[in-house]
């Protein structure tokens, strides 16, 4: 992929020589680089959806573990790919419709994901399943804060570990909200 060999700044003509095409052909795909950035937007959107669905589903019974491991699941798209991740995050000036951004129906569609495990955890154990949303949506906030900052600053800092630290944090809070221990101190 040419954003991975040229970075997030990458042009249409890199993008024609790495398919090894003129941008002629590269322009009967996409009508623009516009097109171009939503198409790599709905690719990272299928990949980031179902790594998440797939690490969260493989961790149901602990709900920390699940928390870990959607945190992981985004991170090491970061680590996998930085530049494409920059890409998508971090788009160039572009020309698109008001209220299209694909990054943002990203978040929401991870949020209300997140929402809905929480809320179903909130429900099995008969409590108010109201913040759900907000929770579920902030960290989504959180984790892209945090992650947007560890690829910026790059540190020394392994993505196993930014994960814990972050599912720390989060869970500190969750943890007297969702879990079984919760709900009975609070009857």
């Amino acid at each position: 992929m040419a954003i991975r060999a040229h970075g997030a700044e990458v042009g249409m003509s890199q993008v024609a020589a790495q398919a090894r095409t003129s941008k002629t052909v590269v322009y009967r795909h996409f009508a623009d680089k516009n097109d171009l950035y939503l198409a790599v937007c709905d690719w990272v959107a299928a990949v980031l959806v179902g790594q998440l669905q797939t690490a969260m589903r493989d961790a149901t019974e602990n709900p920390r573990q699940t928390l870990v491991s959607g945190i992981d699941a985004y991170l090491g798209l970061i680590e996998a790919d930085p530049e494409v991740y920059r890409y998508v995050m971090r788009p160039p000036k572009l020309d698109r419709p008001e209220g299209e951004d694909p990054v943002s129906d990203l978040c929401t569609v991870i949020g209300d994901h997140i929402a809905e495990i929480i809320s179903t955890e909130l429900r099995r154990q008969n409590r108010d399943a109201t913040p759900a949303q907000t929770w579920g949506h902030a960290l989504v906030g959180m984790v892209r804060a945090a992650g947007d900052q560890w690829l910026a600053a790059r540190p020394d800092l392994e993505r196993e570990t930014l994960a814990g630290q972050l599912a720390d944090l989060a869970w500190s809070g969750l943890s007297r909200t969702v879990t079984p221990s919760a709900a009975s101190s609070a009857s």
